[in-house]
């Protein structure tokens, strides 16, 4: 077990403005961070804690999904140590789709549908009445109950495929049995039907049987029922003797009304996220958009001519006001009176046109044809832009707002649809629903409980996540974490307090407890004192905010934190305290400010009346309508009586205010503002005199220099190459973007001039960096920068720099910032404004508020009104008057409660009065610094629960089993092949680790990371975020190298994009940059070269950027140009198209065309416009599409003056036609096939054959201009990538540590050096330190290529992760293996819980759990066997498992080994057709020797991962067996084989190759992965069953061949479904889901075909048999019989033919492949007979792949019958029991890689044993 240690470790942070200090934080509590605003919280919370621990974990995830995630940037820390994966918890909502709602948030909905699936009745639209789904016992229940005793026949109807004619079908049903037929209710013989009248429609009613409803015929007649819904598909009649109807039943879901089907309930269909339940006109977002009437039309007083109509207002459409004058004067439209005193018919007229109106006519369309008319002129940019002044989102009229389709909205429980439950509220639902015991129930119960448990019970569950509020959503985020279940998971949040009543605090508090207790590390960013009390651990960073904090003043306990004297200590002992006011402000004859009717939400017909000029709270529980009031109530409707827009104003009878407001103004905490360019200086209007300032200086007036020169938002003064910002944005795509100083301006922000310019020594640059308060010190003698700036300070924001970017503010830090423009007033007493704010004291200490309220204060003072929605008892009890809205939340709110002074309130019965009365009368301790203890667990002493419990796991075959996993252990899970192991590791384990953890990333990065669905498992608790590491046993393409499976290729290809120094590929000298002169004159020579041609200038706008690009065409079109190049070819404007929007496209535009007589002054202008929009590049292009040259400002070849593209990191890639050397596109190889196939070919998987290399990029892979870019060297020259990639993993590591930066390039290194790190120490720590990074991964052994994916996944340093293997020691030799397993000791020792889908031996006695799943496969499987140590599964006799570990395998399985022939002797000609002899082998690292193998023997190659085996048997010894075989040659020479291109020539010679029939390779490729792909398919076996049934009489007369039978092809198939058996559903903004065919019920064929029999069977009841079960039904055919047999004897048998491929499991596919490629070797008839051939020659390399022991021993069992058939049989193999197995062994070694090649043995086992130096000898048994 772990020892794991019980702290994160930080040493050195040094974030933002953090001081360096070492902290260690309590792993599994609640911890607390406080400290004053700005002190550096966040700063260690957030971007150092969360930043980590998610950065960490979101490395496991590949280099594409990563880019999409939003990534933090690695934070200044010197190390952390034991960090978690992290989930942050803040105080905002980034949820804009409406998709999203409180109900998805929480994963209601998800546990919603799956119990109202199970427990909702669907109801007939029809006639009302619950559908039933009817079974052959149901109906005999029925027919016993209505006709008892009565004789009934049983019919089923049948109806005429459109394929098939009725006489074929009257024939196949006498030949079925079948006698007699009801028609028309007559009862009829067959041989009496006449074919030739029966209808195209006719039905007939089969007679099943002829049954008197008694209780002693009851068996028969649910076996006559049951065969009649079987042929009737679904559908039965129930007849009379007369043929009289009696009852009809249906199987499945259908209207007995009109016999509409339904589809079952399913979760699928009650969710509007998946195509199966979205409605699909609003694709369940429950509103469309269109046009609104309400904008058209917004003022129903105005008249059409006053401008009623808004659409025709303005110039552009005011021609269809003066047609709409013509038509009203001749229909009487009246024109000038108000449109709400319009008839119905004027104003029909109006809006529809004329009733006859055609086009051209010169009649009145009307508004809505003038609308619709538009819509067809959408691609027009400026008509989008007009159309959505009038567009506004409605209720979907489908659906009525409920999202789902039809058919979902007829299911009900209780008379309740889903929809209808999901729009009452977390309180009314949880009094209606039932305690239940099942899991749906049970969970929706514990999340709703949450939910009201955080004070938000008066949320829907159909309320959009957008709509929330910051508070809001961190409560429901919090309730989700809670209900993820997760463990080991580290939870930062954000004031989680905010927006609660002190009423709530407690049940926040426990919330917090509970995650804590579930096993989790919880920090909390907090200030109230009740959340420190429960802490379990405070950390205090301080003293002060800004540059004078950062430091950590105090880590301990909370009764010692009372006992510091920290600014947080005096506040919590009473030291410091905020004062009662000792006057308030009187209220009795202030002015009012009164509302009358009042309607909005939960508030209804309330009056309210508001004291003016005085400080007002309003205060109530969260959710009782204090926002509503505020917002919707008194902000809209103010603004509407201004003449201002609102939106979504409250109904009200009247407002009025007894003053005049000269400014109404709301404050909440939404960004100040949103681009780097917005600052305090700037907001507060301080830099305008900052900048006049400088402007008045002696030398900026002599230098000419104005005040718009010291801007850096415009004017001449600032640098132009950054615009100012002083910082350039580096794209890394996936790792977080690197901002890097300008280059030109050294991120000084201005030019040069500007900065000679001092006022008192510090220039205009220096200003920006100091904060507010030193430049209230610096400033003190200039009043008007004073004046801006003290109300900064005022409200505690001093320490924020006066270049800050607003952008980067938290929401408290902006709201107080907005407050200071009307501090700035507080002067002028004529103006009066309304100030509303909304919780102001977010994110503040104590000691901030007491600062803060002497602001709000002072704005009262000054004669302005105030209302503040605020809980905080320090506000509320210096307030001047208070209103409580309430008493409680939703609809049990929306009231006045109580209203009047502090004093008032608290002797009133409000929810705020006993927090507020205590406040009040005891002033040093407040109400809610509640004791500690009450929140403390219930048994701190009690260990925190230390297991992974699943229960009811279903998944595939898994039996519903129940499971206890031990955390921070090593748990394997084994048992035969497809027992069910991958299902609980990865389906369940991984997909809900990952699920839950990846909830807690934004909605656009989650569609990016590949989520499976749901698991079908009851319960998992306890399970923490997941790693998966999977069986990866391809080797990627030939372009694959060490480099790209360690994802090292990726970031360097971002270096060298970003960093490298591009060279001239000509001259080798540096590229240069050039003034826009230079150009211009070398444009002007370029033109003069070609003084008869017309050249077109263009510049480069996108490159490799994926959509449709419509908004750039529309760009174009309307600044005049006339073309684009897109992607090569020259488009005309007029001609674009929507591009594919899932292909990257480069596209250029079309300046103009110039020439030899283009004027300069045309040419100048024309290259200025070019080089702006291609940001420095462009080029000169002849027609038809030539490009002549390339212009550049920075990248242009001094020699030839030739310019070069901007370096992407496609570039630096051999996949992507920009980066690969355009002769061997990006193989360095040239192979035959290149000079057939086109650029787009799909590579050649399954041919690794080695080719010449390349003569340009001789191997480098990459084209001329990548090849020249070069990473500037310290001591050493320039490198380039192909050279980097040259290198093992340490010299790659020197190399960069010697690489030569500057600023500006430095952070960009400092980014990508650490990941590059982590994976090639990785490498060196697993053994693979002698592999060059561009060594191809196909010529890698297995084990190799399974150690590098193993390191570039446990590269990452996390602990308190679920890592979840697949079979790692896959490949490895026995030696290796041992190392694997200390590695994975090592990963459980650091705090990992280990999860090792195995089946090796060794790796089992290392486990501290063994589960065993079987007992047999498919199936037979999904038990689980034995569970526990090892000792107590040796102890289970019926653990399969468990008997391989008491004892080992016997060996040899036949009882003796095959002697081997006499050795090969080159002068013994009797010894050459007994074996085959490779001489002088010297591929690759291959050291010269001479390798035999005897013929009819099993052979088997062994040695360390990377020997040579591979090398020797797959790309040496099979091409030129194939070669023998080919030229009938008994020797052939190397010297044979110099014309053979791709032989290689490694060797001497080959002699006795030819002597076997053909050679059959048993590879490691992947197969099938779509529906069409199936075992019967891939084995060959279902093209013989085609031909059986082809050959049926009927279907001879029917005229089908074996291709009718395919369903893959059209003829037989079923064509709703193209012969998939299921259907995909798609639909926009929502995965793919699939479906069962409703037609063919997934059995792939139309009815002409499933009607069609042999032997019972029809060809789709094949496709579902096992091959057990086809073994037997074939057994007269000998070679299916073979095919069916060998799957058998692999462990298949299980297995059905029609299974889907992708569904298989990995040691299920492995067997496949083998059954496949030894059936081509299976002898036919004939060779059978004559004995031809002399057998083939096997080679497999690791076969034992995913095999559990058992299945080992079977596997020798048929490698022996091979051999006993006359084959010879080669096995790469590191199985001992494979080994152990061997007529004859080679060892290859001693090591890997250049180290080993030598050949150490070759013989019999029990030489091997005796070998000294064998690495593998001391393994075997």
């Amino acid at each position: 077990m772990s020892k794991k240690s019980d702290s994160i470790r930080l040493r050195g942070v040094r974030q933002n403005n953090l001081k360096g200090f070492d902290l260690d934080l309590p792993l599994g509590r609640l911890i607390v961070v406080t400290g004053p605003s700005g002190a550096g919280k966040s700063s260690l919370v957030f971007e150092t804690l969360h930043a980590e621990g998610q950065r960490r974990y979101v490395e496991t995830f590949s280099p594409y999904t990563r880019q999409f995630l939003e990534l933090l940037d690695r934070p200044k820390i010197d190390r952390i140590e034991n960090i978690r994966p992290s989930i942050a918890i803040q105080q905002s909502n980034t949820v804009r789709t409406s998709r999203s709602t409180v109900g998805t948030l929480t994963e209601l909905c998800d546990y919603f549908k799956v119990w109202f699936a199970h427990h909702a009745t669907l109801y007939d639209p029809q006639n009302g009445e619950p559908i039933n789904d009817d079974s052959p016992q149901s109906a005999w229940e029925k027919l016993l109950q209505t006709y008892p005793g009565k004789t009934s026949l049983i019919t089923f109807p049948i109806k005429k495929p459109a394929k098939l004619r009725w006489v074929e079908i009257l024939d196949s049903l006498r030949a079925q049995g079948f006698v007699r037929i009801a028609l028309k209710k007559n009862i009829k013989r067959l041989e009496e039907i006449d074919a030739s009248k029966l209808k195209e429609d006719s039905v007939l009613l089969v007679i099943q049987d002829r049954i008197a409803l008694q209780k002693e015929n009851r068996s028969r007649t649910i076996e006559a029922l049951e065969n009649a819904f079987t042929l009737g598909k679904g559908r039965i009649e129930i007849l009379d003797t007369k043929g009289q109807p009696l009852l009809a039943f249906t199987r499945g879901l259908r209207s007995s009304v009109d016999g509409k089907s339904y589809r079952p309930a399913t979760p699928a269909l009650f969710s509007f996220n998946s195509p199966i339940g979205a409605c699909p006109q609003c694709r369940g977002f429950g509103r469309i958009i269109e046009i609104d009437p309400r904008l058209v039309i917004p003022d129903h007083f105005l008249s059409i001519e006053e401008g009623a109509i808004r659409a025709f207002q303005g110039q552009v459409y005011s021609e269809c006001l003066r047609e709409l004058r013509r038509a009203a004067k001749k229909h009487g439209i009246r024109m000038h009176i108000p449109w709400a005193e319009l008839s119905p018919r004027e104003t029909a007229f109006v809006l529809h046109g004329e009733d006859d109106y055609e086009e051209g006519n010169h009649q009145w369309y009307g508004v809505n044809r003038f609308f619709s008319w538009l819509e067809s002129k959408v691609y027009k940019m400026h008509v989008r832009v007009f159309l959505s002044k009038f567009r506004s989102y409605t209720q979907c009229p489908a659906c009525d707002g409920d999202r789902l389709q039809p058919e979902a909205r007829l299911w009900k429980w209780k008379q309740h649809t889903l929809p209808e439950l999901y729009r009452k509220s977390v309180s009314q639902l949880l009094e209606i629903l039932p305690e239940g015991s099942d899991n749906a129930l049970s969970g929706i119960h514990t999340r709703l409980q949450f939910l009201h448990q955080v004070g938000l019970g008066y949320l829907t569950l159909d309320r959009t996540s957008r709509t929330l509020s910051g508070g809001e959503t961190m409560r429901v985020n919090l309730t989700s974490c809670l209900g993820s279940s997760l463990v080991d998971t580290l939870f930062v949040l954000d004031e989680p307090s905010v927006g609660l009543h002190p009423r709530d605090l407690d049940r926040l508090i426990r919330i917090l407890r509970r995650l804590a207790d579930q096993g989790n590390t919880v920090v909390v960013v907090e200030h109230d004192e009740a959340v420190m009390a429960a802490a379990d651990h405070l950390v205090e960073i301080g003293p002060r905010p800004g540059t004078q904090g950062g430091q950590l003043c105090f880590s301990g306990s909370f009764p010692e934190l009372r006992q510091t004297d920290t600014l947080t200590g005096r506040f919590l002992s009473g030291r410091e305290e905020i004062e009662i006011p000792k006057k308030r402000r009187p209220t009795r004859k202030a002015p009012r400010l009164s509302i009358y009717g009042a309607s909005k939400h939960n508030i209804q017909d309330l009056d309210l009346h508001i004291p003016q000029q005085r400080f007002v709270c309003l205060s109530g529980v969260s959710g009782s309508g204090k926002s509503t009031l505020l917002d919707h109530v008194l902000y809209q409707n103010l603004l509407s009586r201004k003449g201002q827009p609102a939106d979504d104003p409250a109904e009200i009878r009247d407002i009025e205010s007894e003053l005049p407001l000269s400014e109404v103004v709301r404050i909440d905490q939404s960004p100040a503002g949103k681009t780097p360019r917005s600052n305090p200086a700037l907001f507060s209007g301080a830099w305008d005199p900052i900048r006049k300032q400088f402007a008045r200086l002696e030398n900026a007036r002599a230098a000419g220099l104005e005040a718009g020169h010291f801007s850096f938002n415009g004017g001449n003064g600032r640098c132009p190459d950054c615009s100012g910002l002083g910082h350039e944005r580096v794209e890394m795509q996936f790792v977080s973007d690197v901002y890097v100083p300008c280059q030109t301006c050294e991120g000084r922000r201005f030019k040069d001039e500007v900065l000679q310019v001092e006022y008192n020594g510090r220039t205009v640059a220096d200003i920006l960096e100091i904060d507010i308060d030193e430049a209230l010190l610096f400033f003190a003698d200039r009043k008007e920068i004073l004046r801006c700036l003290q109300p900064l300070a005022d409200v505690g924001l001093g320490y924020l720099k006066l270049g800050q970017p607003l952008n980067t503010l938290s929401g408290g830090e902006s709201q107080r910032l907005k407050l200071v423009r009307y501090l700035g007033k507080v002067t002028d007493r004529a103006a009066h404004a309304l100030i509303l704010i909304d919780e102001p004291t977010t994110g503040l200490h104590r000691s901030d508020i007491k600062r803060l309220i002497g602001v709000l204060h002072s704005l009262v003072d000054a004669g302005h009104s105030l209302i503040v929605i605020e809980h905080n008892l320090d506000i509320l009890k210096v307030a001047d008057w208070i209103i409580e809205i309430g008493p409680e939340a939703g609809a049990g709110g929306g009231q006045l409660v109580a209203q009047g002074t502090p004093e008032i309130i608290a002797r009133s019965k409000s929810r705020t009065a006993p927090f507020l009365r205590e406040v009040l009368h005891k002033n040093t301790d407040l109400a809610v610094a509640e004791d500690s203890a009450l929140y403390q667990a219930s048994n701190p002493a009690s260990p925190i629960n230390n297991e992974l419990t699943i229960r009811g796991a279903r998944e595939h075959n898994l039996q519903n089993i129940d499971l206890t996993i031990q955390r921070d252990a090593l748990t394997v899970l084994t048992g035969v092949s497809g027992s069910g192991k991958s299902s609980l590791a990865f389906d369940i384990l991984f997909a809900e680790g990952q699920r839950r953890f990846m909830e807690s990333m934004s909605a656009y990065a989650r569609q990016f990371v590949e989520q499976m669905p749901r698991a079908e498992v009851d319960d998992l608790q306890g399970i923490a975020p997941t790693v998966a590491i999977e069986q990866r046993v391809t080797k990627g393409t030939r372009k694959s190298t060490v480099a790209t499976i360690t994802e090292v290729a990726q970031y360097l290809r971002l270096l060298y994009a970003r960093i490298g120094l591009p060279h001239s590929p000509v001259t080798g000298e540096p590229l240069i940059s050039q003034s826009e002169t230079a150009l211009f004159k070398r444009l002007r020579n370029l033109l003069a070269e070609n003084p008869s041609r017309t050249l077109k200038l263009c510049a480069p706008v996108i490159r490799g950027r994926k959509g449709h690009h419509q908004p750039l065409a529309d760009w174009a079109r309307e600044r005049g140009y006339g073309a684009l190049r897109i992607d090569g070819t020259l488009v005309a404007i007029e001609n674009f198209t929507r591009l594919d929007r899932y292909r990257e496209h480069d596209i250029d535009l079309v300046i103009s065309n110039v020439s030899g007589k283009t004027t300069p002054k045309q040419l100048r202008t024309r290259l200025q416009t070019a080089l702006k929009l291609g940001k420095g590049s462009t080029f000169l292009l002849a027609l038809p599409n030539k490009i002549v040259a390339r212009l550049s400002t920075t990248r242009t070849d001094p020699a030839t003056g030739q310019a070069y593209p901007e370096l992407d990191p496609k570039h630096f890639s051999w996949n992507s036609p920009r980066g690969w050397c355009p002769t061997c596109r990006g193989y360095g190889q040239l192979f035959d096939w290149m000079a057939e196939e086109e650029e787009s070919a799909v590579d050649h998987l399954d041919d690794f054959t080695d080719g010449d290399t390349c003569p340009d990029c001789l191997g480098a892979r990459l084209n001329p201009i990548s090849r020249a870019v070069k990473l500037p060297g310290k001591r050493s020259p320039a490198i380039s990538l192909p050279e980097l990639l040259h290198c093992t993993p340490s010299q790659l590591l020197d190399c960069l540590s010697q690489i030569k930066t500057e600023a500006r390039t430095r952070p960009i290194l400092e980014e990508l050096l650490p990941e590059i790190e982590s994976r090639m120490r990785f490498m060196d720590r697993v053994g693979l330190g002698y592999l060059g990074l561009d060594r191809a991964t196909a010529t890698l052994s297995g084990g190799e290529a399974q150690r590098i994916r193993l390191a570039a996944q446990l590269g990452t340093n996390l602990s308190g992760v679920l890592y979840v293997l697949d079979e790692p020691s896959i490949g490895l030799h026995a030696r290796d293996n041992a190392k694997l397993i200390q590695s994975l000791l090592q990963l459980r020792d650091r705090g990992n819980t280990l999860v090792v889908v195995e089946h090796d031996l060794d790796t089992m006695r290392h486990a501290d759990q063994i589960v065993d799943l079987g007992p047999g496969a498919g199936i037979h499987g999904g038990h689980i066997v034995a569970c526990g140590t090892l000792a107590r599964l040796r102890k289970n006799k019926d653990s399969l498992t468990g008997r391989y570990l008491r004892k080992k395998m016997a060996h040899p399985l036949l009882g003796e080994y095959r002697p081997l022939p006499p050795a090969w002797q080159a002068r013994r000609k009797s010894t050459h057709d007994q074996w085959i002899v490779l001489r002088g082998a010297r591929l690759r690292n291959l050291r010269n020797f001479d390798l035999h193998l005897p013929l009819r023997r099993l052979n088997l190659v062994c040695g360390v991962s990377g020997s040579g085996k591979s090398t020797l048997i797959r790309d040496l010894l099979r091409p030129l067996v194939e070669t023998a075989i080919q030229a009938k040659s008994a020797k052939l020479l190397s010297k044979d084989l110099i014309a053979h291109q791709h032989l290689t020539t490694a060797f001497d010679s080959l002699q006795g190759g030819h002597s076997v029939r053909k050679v059959i390779e048993v590879d490691q490729s992947p197969i099938g992965k779509t529906p069409r792909s199936t075992p019967a398919t891939y084995i060959g076996a279902f093209d013989r069953i085609r031909e059986i049934y082809a050959t049926l009489p009927e279907a001879r007369f029917r005229g089908y061949t074996a291709g009718t039978f395919s369903f893959n092809t059209k003829g037989g198939r079923c064509e709703t479904c193209k012969g998939a058996g299921r259907i995909k559903l798609e639909m926009n903004f929502m995965p793919d889901t699939h479906v069962t065919c409703e037609d063919c019920r997934g059995r792939r064929y139309g009815e002409e075909l499933d009607g069609l029999q042999w032997n019972g069977k029809s060809i789709a009841d094949v496709l579902a048999m096992s091959f057990e079960e086809a073994a037997e039904f074939f057994s007269f055919h000998t070679r299916l019989a073979a095919l069916m047999q060998l799957m058998v004897d692999t462990g298949l048998g299980y297995i059905n033919l029609g299974q889907y491929s992708p569904t298989l499991s990995g040691g299920e596919a492995q067997r496949l492949k083998l059954v496949s490629e030894l059936a081509k070797g299976l002898p036919s008839l004939k060779e059978r007979q004559y004995n031809l051939g002399t057998g083939n020659l096997y080679l497999l390399e690791e076969p034992s792949i995913g095999l559990h022991s058992s299945d080992v021993e079977r596997l020798n069992h048929l490698l022996h019958r091979l051999v006993e058939q006359g084959h010879t049989v080669v096995l790469i193999e590191h199985h001992i029991d494979c080994i152990a197995e061997a007529d004859h062994v080679v060892e290859i070694g001693p090591e890997g890689g250049a180290d080993g090649g030598q050949l150490l043995y070759q013989g019999d086992l029990a030489g091997l044993k005796k070998v000294e130096h064998s690495p593998t000898a001391d393994f075997l048994p």
